[in-house]
């Protein structure tokens, strides 16, 4: 039967069959049974990679199968006697010209087709594709691990340093026990008061639930929020929600949290909102607030938050480390088949510092390229970037359009926060690192005003300080302002 294969199909069929009830042990010698059941474990991996969807799980299927057959083609050579011998070898040579011709036929379907682009730009990243940030959430998890009151957090850090991805993905790392609630506020839309926020945090609380626990509780519903105390009301559901979800844990992920402040100065909602959170947060053990921005609570200006620095901790999102954003350039999926040549990711770290935004924009232009040089323009080409395909990709005017978002973002950044001035800084800087001295004398700025704005650049990772020398700590972010200097200066 195993010798009649003639397709890999018929491996995976003929070995899912088990050895018959006889009594094989008084009527086949034990070699030839080893020999057996081998070959019924390498039938389960043909299984495995008939089945599987991910082609890098199909090939690994194919490996385990074709490395567990020839070990057991030398083992039969070695222990196995005629005439056995003679047919268990016979089966394992046509199964290796089965396996040969399969492993080709997935090389070959691969080259016909573009390569799936797993880099993510702008958009948050889950699940497989969220590398480099397993300090974070060791961090969140040793914090939050206890089942009496757990700090609520705040993650501050620079713009597109994936604060947005840690949120999507902690209910990965939290267990089952933990459900953790998307509170984004730049969607909230346009609301009008503080009763309508409260009802559409009281809503996605809801929203985060079984049908089954829903249907013991009403739906929040606005205009009860309006008629009633917002405060006292969303407590009450809180109450009702407890009592229906028993020993389940909520982490309220609060996302572009610096929008609180906005909506206070323009009297959309009460300073006492504040108050409120740190009241719930305290008052309320299964109950976490976690909020994003591109802020520590000490920048933020008004007194209102003042109550909040004693209630949180704060874990800043910084640039990823060597180790990791290699790994995030050379495995950003677990299916990416396109190699590096060893200088590539090294550089692509120059050229970043680890900023996992900038890696990915770096990683989706370089498989776009291949994909026009091989399948728009009929080239031939390895499968291997090069330091040529990397330097072709940065100085080109379309990398630097795709990526405006994150480099404006900075520059606006700079412009609109305190201390002020902060863009003839990062104009002067843009030609070479500085001391504090020539940064003084290249702006003609007062000493101290250049030290505080230093200091608030060096906090947002805009700049960096080596052996008393300032400059840029993204290298693209310097080449962005060089080249952009007249318009910047011309803007300023």
């Amino acid at each position: 039967q195993y010798l009649n294969c003639q397709q890999l199909s018929d491996v995976a069929k003929s070995t899912s069959e088990q050895l018959t009830s006889i009594a094989l042990n008084e009527a086949i010698r034990p070699m030839i049974i080893e020999s057996l059941n081998t070959l019924t474990a390498i039938g389960t991996d043909i299984s495995a990679c008939l089945s599987s969807v991910s082609r890098v799980n199909k090939q690994n299927a194919l490996l385990r199968a074709n490395d567990s057959l020839e070990s057991l083609s030398q083992k039969i050579i070695e222990t196995v006697f005629f005439p056995e011998q003679v047919i268990l070898t016979q089966i394992t040579a046509r199964w290796r010209h089965l396996f040969t011709a399969a492993g080709g036929e997935m090389v070959r379907s691969e080259a016909l087709k573009p390569v799936v682009n797993p880099y993510t730009a702008g958009n948050p990243v889950k699940h497989s594709n969220f590398i480099g940030r397993e300090d974070i959430m060791r961090r969140l998890e040793e914090l939050w691990q206890s089942s009496g009151q757990a700090p609520s957090i705040v993650l501050y850090g620079h713009r597109r340093m994936g604060k947005t991805s840690i949120l999507h993905n902690l209910q990965f790392h939290l267990g089952s026990d933990t459900t953790v609630v998307g509170f984004n506020l730049q969607l909230v839309g346009n609301i009008q008061n503080t009763g309508e926020l409260l009802c559409m945090l009281a809503i996605s609380l809801y929203d985060s639930l079984p049908l089954d626990q829903q249907d013991q509780l009403q739906e929040p519903n606005t205009e009860e929020f309006a008629a009633h105390n917002p405060y006292q009301r969303l407590r009450r559901f809180l109450g009702k929600l407890h009592t229906v979800c028993g020993s389940q844990r909520f982490v309220i992920a609060i996302d572009e949290f610096e929008l609180l402040e906005e909506l206070v100065k323009e009297n959309v909602i009460e300073s006492a909102l504040i108050r409120f959170f740190r009241g719930l947060i305290q008052n309320y053990p299964w109950l976490i607030m976690i909020f994003a921005g591109l802020h520590t609570l000490k920048e933020m200006q008004q007194d209102y938050w003042s109550p909040f620095f004693s209630s949180v901790s704060s874990i800043p999102v910084s640039f990823l480390s060597a180790k990791a954003s290699e790994r995030l350039i050379i495995e950003p999926a677990p299916d990416f088949n396109i190699e590096f040549e060893p200088e590539v990711p090294k550089n692509i770290y120059k050229l970043t510092n680890g900023q996992p935004y900038l890696i990915q924009l770096i990683g989706r232009a370089l498989v776009t390229y291949y994909n026009r040089q091989v399948f728009e323009e009929g080239r031939a080409r390895e499968r291997r970037f090069n330091l040529q395909d990397l330097s072709t990709i940065v100085e080109s005017s379309d990398f630097y359009q795709e990526g405006n978002a994150y480099f404006s973002g900075v520059w606006r950044q700079a412009e609109t926060s305190l201390p002020k001035r902060q863009p003839h800084i990062l104009t002067a800087l843009c030609h070479k690192a500085l001391s504090l001295q020539e940064v003084v004398e290249e702006t003609e700025i007062r000493e101290t005003e250049v030290i505080l704005i230093l200091e608030v650049l060096l906090r947002h990772d805009v700049i960096k300080r080596v052996d008393d020398r300032y400059g840029y700590a993204v290298e693209l972010m310097r080449r962005w302002v060089e080249e952009n200097m007249a318009l910047l200066n011309k803007l300023n």
